[in-house]
């Protein structure tokens, strides 16, 4: 037995290794460019015949792309081949000019040199091949494009003529008796022995249970839902509700919609023709339920307080009337025009039907523009209309561009809705179709991204938990996700809009492999790709960098005993050396060479050396203070008499918030050079001085032990050294003393000196002790003159009125006379 089990075993081990060796082997390089080459061959001969339709066109644009990547794979696989072959032909160095090299050495030389000429000259080919296949595909792009232009210009009789109407009339008689037939064909079949009740059982049960689902159930939940939208619902609960009906309004329609097309297809009555018309109905009626779903989410009529537009009530109704008519027309089109044209419908009776539908489309685009004010800006409700109507009043920012273009896109629309009608009419058949649909379904596309922007925004503001009502003259910040949500979206629909406006699947596919495979500037391939892997390689790293600082502020270094000033220094620190080496990977991701750096390096001096010095200073003087820290964060700096408090070193300059909460930026240089105050440079210690004047004859000693006793009493003058008070001068309104002390904390000196100032005030009140203030003589010379000149009568011109302002005198002290120096002179000098 096993001796049989062996023998089969080798048997299927033979009869495998025949299969195998009977398969291709496959193709080398060459092989296949040469292939490529032959196919390119044959294309060119066809484009010359000039014997292609539009669907040849279309494939052999696939061909020839897809064949050009190919060349392209094969082209870069020969330059990665080619790399580690130059290099070791480069280690083994140039040959000897004169006599003989080693034997070895020449065959390993001869070896490569013939590698290299082989991979060189696939490279070379794939590269001409490319040049070649790109031709080709341009020679077909501008075929397609004189094809177009035929189609587009191209001017039959007007749908007016009666004869054309007539022939619309027979083409639908003819429709319809073919459908009909079809479906006799199939009810007399040998193969559909069922009866007409068999066939219609399942058909009209699923249509029972879509009208049940699809009209029933859907009203009864949105009404549900409506009835939680009361004055008091939050933003959330609106949010849910929205998002609730538009849910409702959608699925449940779209489900019994296609229940009903399922149970007829399935009963076997429809033939191709009406099978095809039946799709083409279902298409349209989806449209219009999204139509009708999507716009009552954003305009919803009836409903405000989950209104996502600006319009009331009444300009909200009609906008959704109206936008749900646009929707119609867009389904009588797939239904009568689309499908018609592929059911081999004759041109006559579908230019009639489009022009007849251009008309209801045009007047359904005018009134939906009219009612949904489109390209007007929208005014907030809580904003001040006669503000934005003010003439005196300065245009914000970009408002004008925004304007000129809402205009262009007003009369933009009007224009189409007037234009398409009146050139299906004129017999453009193929104008008024590439004038009027792809507008719609871009405008359409455009209003799907809106709304999901404004739902995201609204979420976003339900999670943070704003309020419904924005207060006048508030403004909010929109948040990442929404900023994103816009840049994801607008991205997504630039290849969506692509196709609307007549681009094939293969014209995107070879944008996206040009765009990666990059594009040269001067010798340099600039590759959109690497630059978004630039982007979020250092958003990465720049992210992974932030968190470290946030771990090291947050958790680390509080556990240190390294201050304030020297945590903020570290956090810095790491935040400039985390961004460097981020945009280092960064710039070796995309593949750069770091080395040629070198010459932007060269460059940048050069700048310097012209206006950068100033900047580069800067730079290096907050490197300095981050290292000597002379300042840091917290401390209580004064610069040019101008007192605050540091907030922040920058690369360029310092942050420094006075005292009247005011933000000074010192440019780093400035502090490194110029003479800066630091009142809490290593502590917070610092010396007060309050100043104190009595009247002449009081007891020095005594004022001397209230002012020590006040001192002493603070909280916030230290102990040791102690306070003290010290006469410091005979000043000229009374006797000058000073008390000195330290304070535990300087940052609390003017609280302090007002404490100890309302004290002595008290004190030397409780004491008798009189705190004096200066008094002045004024002495009149000449008053005889100055009466005779205030008069009017005339003043001798050597003798003009004079007066004199005498220096402060002290009081007299002992009740003497202001003349105590008895010269009569008044003790002026």
């Amino acid at each position: 037995m096993r001796t049989w089990l062996r023998l089969l075993m080798v048997v299927c081990l033979c009869l495998w290794a025949g299969v195998g060796a009977t398969q291709d082997a496959p193709l080398s390089p060459a092989e296949m460019l040469a292939q490529m080459g032959e196919g390119a061959d044959e294309i060119e001969a066809a484009i010359s015949a000039g014997e292609l339709s539009e669907a040849r066109i279309k494939y052999l644009l696939a061909e020839l792309e897809g064949g050009r990547q190919a060349m392209f794979n094969i082209g870069s696989n020969a330059e990665t081949q080619l790399a580690p072959l130059l290099a070791q032909l480069r280690a083994l160095g140039d040959p000897p000019e004169e006599g003989t090299e080693p034997e070895g050495i020449a065959a390993v030389r001869a070896r490569l040199n013939a590698s290299i000429d082989e991979i060189g000259t696939v490279a070379r080919r794939a590269e001409q091949g490319q040049a070649r296949v790109v031709a080709l595909i341009d020679r077909l792009n501008k075929l397609r494009l004189e094809r177009f232009r035929e189609v587009l210009l191209r001017r039959g009789p007007s749908p007016l003529l009666p004869e054309r109407v007539e022939n619309t009339v027979i083409a639908a008689i003819g429709l319809y008796e073919q459908m009909k037939f079809e479906m006799q064909v199939r009810l007399a079949s040998d193969d559909a022995m069922l009866s007409l009740v068999d066939r219609l059982a399942l058909p009209v049960v699923l249509a029972l249970l879509a009208l049940f689902v699809g009209v029933w159930v859907r009203r009864w939940l949105v009404r549900r839902l409506q009835r939680a939208v009361t004055p008091d619902a939050t933003r959330g609960t609106l949010v849910g509700v929205a998002a609730g009906i538009t849910f409702a309004r959608l699925l449940l329609p779209a489900a019994a919609i296609l229940l009903v097309v399922q149970g007829l297809i399935y009963s076997g009555l429809a033939g191709p023709t009406a099978e095809l018309f039946l799709r083409a109905t279902t298409a349209g009626a989806l449209i219009v339920v999204a139509a009708f779903a999507l716009g009552g989410t954003y305009f919803a009529p009836g409903t405000g307080d989950i209104r996502l537009s600006t319009l009331d009530d009444r300009g909200a109704r009609n906008a959704q009337r109206w936008l749900v008519a646009l929707a119609i027309v867009v389904a009588l089109d797939r239904m009568l025009v689309e499908a018609g044209e592929t059911a081999g419908v004759l041109i006559d009776a579908l230019a009639v039907t489009n022009a007849a539908i251009l008309i209801l489309g045009g007047i359904a685009l005018w009134r939906f523009a009219q009612a949904s004010n489109l390209g007007k800006a929208p005014v907030e409700e809580d904003e001040d209309v006669s503000a934005l109507e003010d003439p005196d009043e300065s245009p914000t920012p970009g408002a004008l561009p925004i304007s000129i273009a809402m205009r262009i896109l007003r009369v933009s629309v009007r224009v189409v809705a007037v234009a398409a009608p009146m050139l299906a009419l004129a017999g453009y058949y193929g104008a008024s179709r590439f004038v009027f649909y792809p507008l719609l379904y871009s405008g359409a596309l455009i209003g799907l991204c809106v709304l999901i922007y404004q739902v995201v925004r609204e979420t976003t503001s339900a999670l943070r938990g704003d309020p419904k009502v924005r207060a006048p003259g508030e403004t909010r910040g929109l948040g990442v996700a929404p900023v994103l949500t816009a840049f994801i979206l607008s991205i997504a629909a630039m290849p969506v809009l692509a196709l609307i406006w007549g681009a094939t699947p293969t014209d995107l596919g070879a944008a996206w492999s040009r765009m990666i495979e990059g594009f040269p500037v001067g010798e340099t391939v600039v590759s959109p790709v690497d630059f978004v892997m630039f982007i979020i390689v250092f958003v990465i790293g720049y992210m992974l960098t932030k968190g470290l600082q946030g771990v090291m502020r947050r958790s680390v270094l509080p556990l240190t005993r390294l201050d304030t000033g020297a945590r903020s220094a570290i956090v810095s620190g790491l935040g400039y050396v985390g961004v460097a080496i981020a945009a280092l990977i960064s710039i070796s991701t995309t593949g750069v060479d770091l080395s040629n750096l070198a010459i932007v390096a060269g460059a940048l001096s050069v700048g310097i050396g012209f206006g950068l010095q100033n900047i580069v200073n800067n730079f290096v003087s907050g490197i300095i203070l981050l290292i000597e820290r002379p300042i840091k964060v917290g401390d209580w700096v004064e610069i040019a008499g101008v007192h605050g408090t540091v907030q922040q070193v920058n690369v360029r300059s310092t942050e420094i918030q006075t005292f009247d909460r005011s933000s000074m930026f010192v440019p780093n240089a400035d502090l490194i050079a110029g003479t800066v105050t630091n009142w809490t440079h290593s502590n917070n210690h610092g010396r007060i001085i309050v100043g104190v004047s009595v009247a002449y004859g009081t007891d020095a000693r005594e004022v001397e032990k209230v002012l020590l006793e006040v001192a002493q009493n603070h909280p916030m003058l230290m102990r040791r050294p102690a306070p003290y008070v010290i006469f410091t001068n005979f000043g000229a309104d009374g006797l000058d003393f000073e008390i000195r002390g330290v304070l535990r904390d300087v940052n609390w000196i003017l609280n302090v000196g007002s404490d100890l100032r309302f004290e002595i005030y008290k004190r030397l009140g409780e004491v008798g002790v009189e705190i004096p203030f200066a008094q002045r003589d004024i002495h009149i010379k000449n008053a005889s003159e100055l009466g005779a000149a205030l008069r009017g009568e005339p003043v001798k011109a050597d003798e003009p009125p004079q007066v004199s302002d005498d220096t402060p005198v002290a009081p007299p002290p002992r009740g003497e006379g202001p003349d105590a120096d008895g010269d009569g002179d008044g003790g002026v000098r």
